[in-house]
């Protein structure tokens, strides 16, 4: 191979790269919400192709854009820790245990309601249900959390979040059906586990409260993203290298590559055309 061919394999090769630098989300999510689907108005548009929704509800004041909050300039949605809550146009089943990542920034270590410090991502709808009993996953007293709503605590993980203004965390628990087995990860490191034995009685149909109200959301979240069922270790990895991809790493868009392809080539041939 001369050296023009050569160069304009490398530069195809760069291109292809920086193609394949963006990590792809784990298929198959029962609610994607990202904050750039998010019109800042009160209506939240569901990126897993499901259509489930998220319509702002019962609020004293409204979430708005934060643009610019996350460390590669993405934008994120603030929560003022209101009573108001996000409904999802269809409630997400609890039949077979769950999975759930979210890119958030609490606003603070002591959580909002409820008096007792907690930040709810997760809950109960009164549209869907009329009651307590789903999958309450917050930060609690600075750790991540889980509870059967209003029920039954179901242990924390063991790092503390920074809060504020510090950044942002990755964070991540599966829970088996019946709320068997918890485990949590917080920026792709075990963040311990706990075992339980109450099990939930209602689906989840809001996100940034729960049922009461009481405990909403007070922060940034960038994204939240539900599965039902517990997933791979490897999907898990998955999913939390494409939230770092999304969130923390400034990676060049895949038409940057192939313009810095064509501009090597280009030098190689004037280049050539020069000694010939």
């Amino acid at each position: 191979m001369n050296k023009l061919n050569t160069t304009l394999a490398f530069a195809a090769g760069i291109a292809a790269f920086g193609a394949m630098s963006v990590q792809a989300q784990v298929s198959g999510a029962a609610l994607v919400l990202k904050a750039s689907n998010y019109n800042g108005a009160g209506s939240w548009t569901d990126a897993s192709g499901n259509g489930n929704n998220g319509t702002y509800t019962g609020g004293v004041t409204t979430p708005t854009i934060v643009t610019g909050a996350t460390a590669n300039g993405s934008s994120a949605v603030d929560m003022f820790g209101d009573v108001g809550y996000f409904n999802l146009g269809t409630a997400i089943s609890q039949a077979s245990g769950y999975t759930i990542f979210a890119f958030v920034e609490p606003a603070s270590d002591s959580g909002n309601g409820g008096g007792d410090g907690r930040n709810s991502l997760t809950g109960s709808s009164p549209s869907h249900s009329g009651t307590y009993g789903a999958l309450e996953y917050d930060i609690y007293q600075g750790k991540q959390g889980a509870l059967v709503e209003e029920t039954a605590a179901l242990g924390t993980g063991s790092a503390v979040l920074p809060a504020g203004t510090s950044g942002f965390s990755s964070i991540n628990m599966t829970v088996t059906t019946g709320a068997g087995n918890l485990n949590y990860r917080l920026n792709g490191a075990a963040d311990g586990s706990a075992s339980a034995g109450s099990a939930f009685t209602q689906p989840i149909g809001m996100i940034g409260n729960n049922f009461g109200g009481g405990e909403g959301f007070d922060g940034l979240i960038a994204e939240i993203d539900i599965y039902t069922g517990v997933l791979t270790s490897g999907q898990i990895s998955t999913q939390e290298a494409y939230l770092n991809s999304e969130y923390v790493t400034t990676v060049p868009e895949p038409s940057s590559w192939v313009m810095l392809a064509g501009g090597l080539g280009t030098l190689v041939a004037v280049r050539r055309f020069r000694r010939s």
